[in-house]
């Protein structure tokens, strides 16, 4: 099976892809090959390539410089998500796309799941909802993995930002009310390929299992690395973020269990076999 990947030089793309080239033919795109934006250039590349499946790993991620770039955000999270929508259906590929725990406002306290109400609070969060929204709608075949607090090997993330910070001031002051699930990226290989085998349609949660703040998160991380440092809760007005981000985004992944038999596992384990 040609999996076609797009955005495949980012974080997501770098941890997944050499463990999905164990099952399927990769053809790994980034912007330079394909700007999704461009609906011309995907047909050329749909016409060259002619894959199976559309893996769409593309997206604007900075969430706090989505909220001075709106048009940037909507164009690329809303827009060319439904540009590669339209491609999937018209050539009968099939489209896995990835979006976000942003698309919930994080006011409930008990986990989402795939069917409550989407309601963001950021620029970054509605724009990714758009484009959920734009590709249900033109390619209701299609499969949506909603995940969060991702981190990995290469690149810039929350553990190599805060250890960095550690051993440079000695001190970390680390949120400590929002909630949500660190997810592992190479975790998402093995349920891409199984909503994929299986031709599962419809929304997914794929985060790790249990829940912690991001301070909780940095305790693991600096008991697990043996580093000294002292470490502060502070509260998100304390941070002041230009973005709004969810205070409860923790994840229900049964849906993902019923479907395919995949069970996530602890976000402990997962940090400690990254760490390790």
């Amino acid at each position: 099976m040609k999996l076609l990947t797009t955005g495949s030089h980012g974080l997501l793309g770098t941890n997944i892809l050499p463990i999905l080239e164990r099952s399927f033919t990769i053809i790994p795109y980034d912007i330079e090959e394909w700007d999704i934006t461009d609906k011309d250039a995907g047909e050329r590349t749909i016409r060259e390539i002619r894959p199976d499946v559309i893996l769409n790993l593309a997206a604007y991620t900075n969430v706090d410089d989505c909220e001075d770039c709106l048009s940037l955000a909507d164009r690329v999270n809303g827009e060319a998500a439904g540009i590669v929508a339209q491609l999937c259906h018209a050539h009968n590929i099939k489209l896995v796309h990835i979006s976000t725990d942003y698309v919930f406002d994080g006011e409930k306290d008990t986990p989402y799941t795939e069917d409550d109400e989407p309601n963001p609070a950021s620029v970054y969060g509605l724009s990714k909802l758009s484009g959920e929204k734009k590709i249900l709608a033109n390619c209701p075949d299609a499969t949506i993995i909603r995940t969060q607090w991702l981190y990995g090997h290469g690149g810039v993330n929350f553990i190599t930002k805060v250890t960095r910070i550690a051993k440079e001031r000695g001190v970390a002051e680390v949120v400590n009310d929002q909630r949500g699930c660190p997810t592992y990226t190479k975790d998402l290989a093995d349920p891409i390929r199984l909503l994929i085998e299986q031709n599962r349609s419809g929304i997914y949660n794929v985060a790790n299992a249990g829940s912690c703040t991001w301070f909780d998160f940095a305790q693991e991380i600096f008991s697990s690395l043996n580093i000294d440092v002292a470490l502060k809760p502070i509260t998100s007005e304390q941070l002041n973020r230009k973005a709004k981000r969810p205070r409860y985004s923790v994840f229900d992944c049964s849906k993902l269990y019923r479907d395919t038999g995949h069970l996530m596992r602890t976000w402990q384990d997962a940090l400690h076999d990254y760490l390790g």
